[in-house]
C-alpha cells in the first residue's frame, strides 16, 4: 500500500493514492511494534499493540462510512472496505488470546 497502492485498487485521484499510502505507513508502524513485542515474548505488550491496531483500523472503517459527502461514493467505499480484513484479523487474534487464558 505504500510503494504501489495501485496494486490494491485503481486510484481515481491523488487523494486516494495518498490515503492508501498513509494507511500503509501506519500499518507498518503498528505491525512492527506488535512483531517486536511478540519476538520479545511479552504477551501483555503484544495485546496492547494488537488493541491499538484494532482501534485504529476500526476508526478507519467508521470514518470511511461517514466520508461519502467529503470524497464521493467510490472513494468512501475504498476507505470503508480497505480496513475490513485488518479489523477481522484483529478481532480474531484478540479473541484467541483471551480464550487461551
Amino acid at each position: 500500500m505504500i510503494v504501489a497502492p495501485s496494486r490494491i485498487f485503481t486510484p481515481g485521484s491523488g487523494t486516494e493514492t495518498l490515503l492508501m499510502r498513509t494507511i500503509g505507513i501506519r500499518d507498518v508502524v503498528i505491525g512492527s511494534g506488535a512483531c517486536a513485542a511478540w519476538a520479545r515474548g511479552e504477551e501483555g505488550e503484544l495485546q496492547r499493540w494488537a488493541t491499538v491496531g484494532l482501534a485504529s483500523d476500526t476508526g478507519d472503517f467508521v470514518t470511511g462510512l461517514r466520508s461519502t459527502s467529503l470524497v464521493g461514493t467510490k472513494s468512501a467505499l475504498i476507505a470503508t472496505l480497505s480496513p475490513v480484513p485488518f479489523v477481522a484479523a484483529g478481532i480474531l487474534g484478540l479473541a484467541r488470546a483471551f480464550t487461551r487464558r
